[in-house]
């Protein structure tokens, strides 16, 4: 799993199939 930070979040957001958008909320 990767972890939450520099360019992660890209693939945190295609690997739990939410947009970027909605990722940047949750680690907001």
């Amino acid at each position: 799993m990767a972890k939450f930070g520099e360019g992660d979040a890209l693939l945190k957001c295609s690997f739990c199939g939410k947009s970027q958008k909605q990722v940047k909320k949750l680690i907001a």
